[in-house]
């Protein structure tokens, strides 16, 4: 199941069925479903300006520090 593709809506009709379907009866896939869409809505408050100078949404690099992140997420 591809839950990336599904919280950016790239999924075709069908896939997209699936993957709500398979949320309903799901509770850990549903937990990362949530989780991978708060970081969805976290990516969109970075712009091009941002990433050009290491610096995430607030400004000031990682929550809690400066730089990049040690660990990417992948999905």
């Amino acid at each position: 199941m591809s839950l990336g593709a599904y919280v950016l809506g790239a999924l075709t009709e069908e896939g997209d069925r699936l993957v709500a379907e398979h949320l309903r009866a799901c509770d850990r896939c549903t937990a990362d479903y949530l989780d991978l869409s708060e970081a969805a809505n976290l990516l969109t408050l970075i712009d091009e300006a941002d990433l050009a100078a290491g610096k995430g949404p607030s400004g000031g690099g990682e929550a809690g520090g400066e730089g990049p992140s040690a660990s990417p997420v992948t999905t």
